[in-house]
């Protein structure tokens, strides 16, 4: 009786044991896959780091410039032509400084937020 106990609790205990082993392979594969991300996600963060970099300094070198034309603004109307244009120039590399900046904090904020799900199902203590 005993033995045929045993048995049943072996019988029924079987397919929870073979969904468990094919569930860790899934959950293995996904967090395999999820990791397989990071690195290229943070090569993309760097091209975007140095892209913004880049543009910071356009922009510091288009407000120089801004200023060396403003000083003349009153000259002429050719130098105010002239002064409204390098402005111009000036606001718009501003305005996309702004963007490559927002684009960066938003991979970055993307990036953490994958970290943050990989820990939290993938690197836990079993």
């Amino acid at each position: 009786m005993t033995r045929l106990l045993i048995a049943a609790i072996f019988a029924l205990a079987a397919p929870v044991a073979a969904a468990d082993a094919a569930s860790s392979a899934k959950e293995m594969a996904r967090c395999q896959a999820m990791s397989a991300t990071f690195k290229p996600k943070q090569e993309e963060i760097v091209k975007l780091k140095d892209a913004r970099d880049a543009q910071a300094e356009l922009v510091e070198t288009k407000g120089e410039a801004w200023d060396d034309v403003e000083v003349l603004r009153n000259a002429s109307k050719a130098h105010a032509k002239t002064a409204d244009a390098a402005k111009a120039d000036y606001e718009t590399a501003k305005a996309d400084l702004m963007r490559m900046e927002l684009g960066l904090q938003e991979a970055v904020t993307a990036l953490n937020a994958d970290f943050e799900a990989y820990n939290q199902t993938c690197a836990t203590k079993k």
